[in-house]
């Protein structure tokens, strides 16, 4: 699903943007891209924050929520599908990306393969391995992670009923915004977005990007919760160590998902950024 506001919304409000000299539509838009076995109704409270000031994309990961399938363990059916609606989207030039997770890495490897089509990226609890090695401690035990894709194939609708919470802490699980998203997924789910979710966990636990950190030269803003069970918050201190233009945001007593949880402290911060390029 690409998800535009109305033409006549843009009109108005690239008219009001122009008044106020703020980022013109034609200049640069705001891409979206949420992570593993969501889609993009994550991004509800960024689009109510961010609509009024730019133009915004969101973008589903491969077999997330269209009939296009995730047909590979490994990043290029996302990463492919950013760039081709980049190049379908030729009016927006110089964006700014934002990536939760899996869609960050996803974002990270376009990037890498695309590097003057992003002004600057925004990555949320993202990890460049997720599967912790020898020389990288920081992300689940490969035991872990292949348990969960055994119990993934063999009961799909328990395990993600264990796993949705896991995108948050105990406290913020009171909260409606973290109720909300754990009972958005609480449907059955279609098999091409089954066969896709386990297909793209099997790429997350063979996916290793540190190779490509360094030669990304733009700047990118890192945002991680501190008690992240999905990430650990030492996997984006890795990230911003490593990345050549790397800021560091840390969401004290935050899980997996900031943007939903304190999205007001979220919104202010990546529009403080934004205003820095």
């Amino acid at each position: 699903m690409l998800i535009l506001l109305k033409a006549t919304e843009i009109k108005e409000r690239q008219q009001e943007i122009e008044k106020r000299g703020i980022l013109s539509f034609s200049d640069s838009a705001l891409i979206f891209l949420h992570g593993w076995a969501s889609d993009s109704r994550v991004w509800e409270y960024q689009l109510e924050g961010f609509s009024k000031d730019y133009e915004l994309v969101t973008v589903d990961l491969p077999g997330h929520s269209e009939k296009d399938m995730w047909n590979e363990p490994s990043l290029k059916p996302a990463a492919a599908k950013v760039l081709e609606i980049a190049n379908r989207k030729s009016k927006i030039k110089n964006c700014i990306a934002v990536g939760w997770s899996l869609g960050g890495q996803a974002l990270l490897q376009a990037a890498a393969k695309m590097p003057g089509y992003f002004k600057a990226l925004v990555l949320i609890g993202v990890s460049p391995c997720f599967t912790a090695k020898r020389d990288f401690p920081f992300g689940q035990s490969a035991g872990v992670a292949k348990l969960m894709l055994k119990d993934l194939k063999r009961d799909f609708t328990k395990t993600m009923e264990r796993f949705y919470p896991l995108n948050f802490t105990e406290n913020e699980l009171l909260q409606p915004e973290a109720r909300w998203f754990v009972e958005l997924y609480k449907k059955p789910s279609t098999k091409p977005f089954r066969d896709s979710a386990v297909t793209s966990l099997e790429a997350l636990l063979a996916i290793d990007l540190r190779d490509i950190i360094p030669t990304l030269k733009i700047p990118v803003l890192i945002i991680h919760g501190t008690k992240d069970n999905v990430c650990p918050v030492d996997a984006g201190k890795y990230l911003a160590e490593n990345l050549p233009d790397a800021r560091l945001e840390i969401f004290k007593g935050a899980g997996h998902a900031p943007f939903l949880t304190k999205a007001k402290e979220f919104n202010k911060i990546v529009k403080s950024f934004i205003e820095t390029l």
